[in-house]
């Protein structure tokens, strides 16, 4: 049942539901019609909201009705920023995971038009038939961060081997869903209805090497089934080569994986100019309108310090294949400057900005799913982390100003700091989804 958007638009002069639902006025000429609604999402056993927003597709019209239903999931798990670790008397970077059996989960949210969103299925990953969990995969092994994870008591967690940090998901003709990863970084084929692992790809596993290189945490953070069944892939920011390149170059890579063959495709996307590192662009989801068309979010504060959630066409058609190109040197591409990339002839997917989230008047930080519900109506889902976060207490000093060790907080000179304690702080961050209606297919945009 196809959406029409003007039999909603009379509905305006209805009393608002609570928060859960809203009419935005649009201050931009090219949309017609926003949508703000609250998800209600499950609680989990630590009393916390289940964080959905990690991505975003459209599955389809709920049958016999015109709400709507979209793919969603999970990352991680909540986590939240601590000191380093000791490690054999190395700082080493870590996360404490507020609940360190939470399982990286498939969720489906429902849309019921003018009125209210909610989760209304839930499907926990598995591998070999053993629910996963979003714990670090081990130092050493195909994914590794070098992160160290911290239970509550700052007391250091075990490692999973089949750990995952999920930030992209959809689904083939094949019903099979896919999703990426932020560890490895992974693309992982998914049963639709039970939630196992078939196949996992990841660097030098039937991805390029090269990927290893992504900055930690900062790996695959959208993906993009393609009408042919093309697997795309966006990694978040650019490339740390040799820990020498994160902040000037001039790209971050999209991979496209052909699952017939086993192919894969690479190819630049280039870092916008009003950021002043390259490393501070991210990239927060991506959505195939054809075999070589997408819309994606690009966001990140700019040499201004302000904050952008974007909306921007991509086109691959003239765009070139880097799989496998070097630099004369044989460096990879990452330390190229703008004439090494001429000289080549190495052509960059274009790119076009269309929204402007935050002149919508997007307020979240992290807009980190993206959806077509048509040619006309975008759905945009943020991150909220959990609605958690954490903070010092007991002690004046920062957190990249002490380090872990034996569970105690202390400076770097080795002083123990007696009453400093690291507190999980609820916040109010709400999950949203947005649907925001265009005057003109996306197909139509030049």
């Amino acid at each position: 049942m196809k959406r029409t958007i003007s039999a909603l638009i009379g509905l305006v002069s209805l009393p608002a539901m609570a928060e859960e639902f809203s009419f935005l006025p649009s201050t931009l000429p090219d949309v017609s019609a926003i949508e703000r609604y609250e998800v209600h999402t499950p609680k989990l056993p630590q009393g916390m909201p289940m964080a959905v927003g990690s991505g975003l597709r459209f599955k389809g019209y709920e049958k016999g009705t015109s709400a709507l239903e979209f793919w969603s999931l999970t990352d991680r798990g909540p986590n939240v920023d601590t000191p380093d670790v000791l490690v054999r008397g190395k700082a080493t970077a870590s996360k404490l995971f507020v609940a360190p059996d939470f399982t990286p989960t498939i969720a489906q949210i429902r849309v019921s038009l003018a009125e209210k969103a909610a989760v209304i299925q839930t499907m926990p990953i598995k591998q070999s038939g053993k629910q996963i969990s979003g714990l670090p995969v081990p130092s050493g092994s195909v994914g590794s961060t070098g992160e160290v994870g911290l239970d509550r008591l700052l007391n250091t967690l075990s490692y999973d081997v089949n750990g995952l940090d999920p930030e992209g998901i959809d689904f083939d003709a094949q019903g099979n869903l896919w999703i990426v990863d932020e560890y490895g970084p992974f693309i992982a084929k998914i049963d639709g209805k039970t939630g196992e692992v078939l196949k996992k790809y990841g660097p030098g596993v039937g991805l390029p090497a090269e990927l290893a290189f992504r900055q930690p945490n900062r790996g695959f953070e959208g993906v993009a089934v393609t009408p042919s069944g093309k697997v795309v892939a966006t990694i978040q920011s650019t490339l740390d080569v040799e820990g020498k390149t994160k902040s000037d170059a001039l790209f971050t890579r999209i991979v496209v994986l052909d699952p017939a063959t086993d192919s894969v495709k690479q190819y630049a996307y280039p870092v916008s100019a009003f950021f002043k590192k390259a490393g501070d662009m991210k990239i927060g989801d991506i959505v195939a309108i054809s075999e070589t068309k997408f819309a994606l979010i690009e966001q990140g504060k700019d040499k201004d310090k302000q904050m952008h959630n974007d909306i921007v066409l991509v086109d691959l058609s003239n765009a070139t294949d880097i799989q496998g190109k070097t630099l004369p040197n044989g460096k990879l591409l990452e330390f190229a400057n703008a004439a090494d990339v001429q000289q080549m002839g190495v052509q960059f997917a274009t790119k076009k900005t269309i929204l402007d989230l935050r002149k919508l008047g997007w307020k979240p930080e992290k807009s980190e799913g993206l959806a077509l519900v048509d040619g006309t109506t975008l759905a945009v889902i943020n991150d909220n982390d959990f609605a958690v976060g954490s903070q010092l207490k007991g002690t004046d000093k920062k957190l990249d100003e002490l380090v872990v060790s034996d569970g105690k907080l202390q400076d770097k000179s080795g002083n123990v700091h007696q009453g400093a304690s690291l507190s999980i702080e609820q916040n109010d961050d709400k999950t949203e989804l947005w649907l925001i209606t265009l005057r003109k297919s996306l197909k139509d945009w030049k």
